[in-house]
């Protein structure tokens, strides 16, 4: 019998499913905060209206409840005078970090994955999403000459359509390809730079 099994909260905070728990962590983990605040730090990111800061509290109290967050009553100088502060625990920071280094999700869904993992990164994740740019570039490349091997000749009207399609596709594709290089030059310029003190 080997070592207990740990548990791996990366799958818990994500699950392809949807970005938000693991987002609001992330922005806790860079700095405590209430609710509305954490709300609005999020969706300074990704769009106004991507996390609607009446719904911030449920994935609170789930990410409390998981041991990701803990909770503390501050004073405020506004009625009531409490303020629920919500504060990454240990555990919190790491399942993070397994988020960041997890493997991307494939296809379409990679892209928007590691955009949400660019959006809520710091300088020191650099590594690992330099990491996850490389991964992303060499599946889009199995993707291109995929996309490329399957074209047909067109002898029909179905035929164009196919190819017209797989043009579409081929265009997309590319243009992927130059954003990850675009991507991966600004993370190293952002490494190499040296850090304001």
């Amino acid at each position: 019998m080997g070592a207990p099994r740990r548990i791996d909260k990366t799958v818990r905070i994500d699950g392809g499913k949807s970005p938000v728990r693991a987002a609001v962590l992330a922005v806790l983990v860079e700095q405590p905060s209430h609710g509305w605040d954490v709300a609005r730090r999020t969706n300074r990111r990704v769009g106004s209206l991507w996390i609607d800061p009446k719904h911030i509290y449920s994935h609170l109290g789930w990410l409390e409840q998981e041991g990701l967050v803990r909770l503390e009553q501050e004073s405020s100088d506004r009625h009531p005078y409490r303020r629920d502060v919500y504060y990454a625990t240990d555990e919190g920071v790491e399942a993070r970090e397994q988020w960041l280094a997890a493997p991307l999700a494939s296809g379409a869904v990679g892209r928007s994955d590691l955009e949400r993992r660019l959006l809520f990164s710091t300088k020191r994740d650099v590594p690992v999403l330099l990491r996850a740019v490389a991964y992303r570039r060499a599946q889009l490349a199995g993707e291109i000459d995929e996309n490329a091997a399957s074209s047909t000749v067109p002898v029909s009207y179905l035929a164009a359509m196919i190819n017209l399609q797989r043009s579409s596709v081929d265009k997309r594709l590319k243009a992927e390809m130059e954003w990850l290089a675009e991507a991966r030059k600004e993370l190293e310029d952002q490494r190499d730079k040296p850090s304001p003190r």
